[in-house]
Parts: structure tokens; C-alpha cells; sequence
């Protein structure tokens, strides 16, 4: 499936956060991933997000930073990316607020009505 982030341009984005030994495939699948459920939640073709500039802009962020937590979910089943020195543990969230703003944003510069998706 080609998705509006390309693997060379998530790993321009992710630099030193992907090494080079994270096979592409997986990067794809992510990526993948992550444009579908984009797709899911606006509930709009990718068609439709890329006829609008602004729309397009929010996706190709979004779709990054949800293929960037798909990948560092896979080292963590528990969602826990790790504890400090403190002892505050940090997780890495399926939804957070960045999203469903994003989310927010598509749908209304789409007006796409509420109750769809």
C-alpha cells in the first residue's frame, strides 16, 4: 500500500529514533497501519485528505508520529517505554490529545459531518 509518508522520508523525520538495523518492511507496516486508522477515524478517503492542502499537512504529521509509537510499541507489549530514575514509569499512549486534535482538524477542514466514523 503506498501512504502518504514514504519509508525514506519517516526516516529523515525519525533520524537517530529508527536505526538503520529496523528493517523497511516493518517501518511500512507501521506506516500502513497508521494511514489506516487515520482513514478510520476522519472517515474520509486518503483521496479526500490529499485534495486539501491543510488537511494533507495534518495527516502526513500525524501518520509520522503514529507510525513512530506503532514501532516503539513493538519493544514494549505492556505500553511501558520505560521508568525514570525517579520511579515515574512513562507508556507510550494508543491516543493522546495530539491525535485527536489532528483527528478534530481533518474532519472539520473536510466538514466531514458528525456521525461518520
Amino acid at each position: 500500500m503506498a501512504t502518504l509518508v514514504s519509508i525514506e522520508a519517516f526516516r529523515a523525520w525519525a533520524g537517530a529514533n529508527v536505526p538503520a538495523t529496523v528493517p523497511d518492511d516493518l517501518i511500512q507496516d507501521c506506516l500502513d497501519e497508521a494511514e489506516a486508522g487515520i482513514i478510520s477515524e476522519t472517515g474520509v478517503a486518503i483521496a479526500t485528505i490529499k485534495a486539501d492542502a491543510l488537511a494533507k499537512s495534518i495527516a502526513l504529521g500525524e501518520e509520522k508520529r503514529r507510525a513512530s509509537r506503532l514501532l516503539a510499541r513493538r519493544n514494549s507489549p505492556e505500553s511501558v517505554l520505560g521508568a525514570g530514575s525517579d520511579g515515574i514509569v512513562v507508556s507510550i499512549p494508543v491516543r493522546d490529545a495530539d491525535s485527536q486534535r489532528a483527528i478534530w482538524q481533518m474532519r472539520s477542514l473536510l466538514r466531514v459531518p458528525e456521525g461518520i466514523a
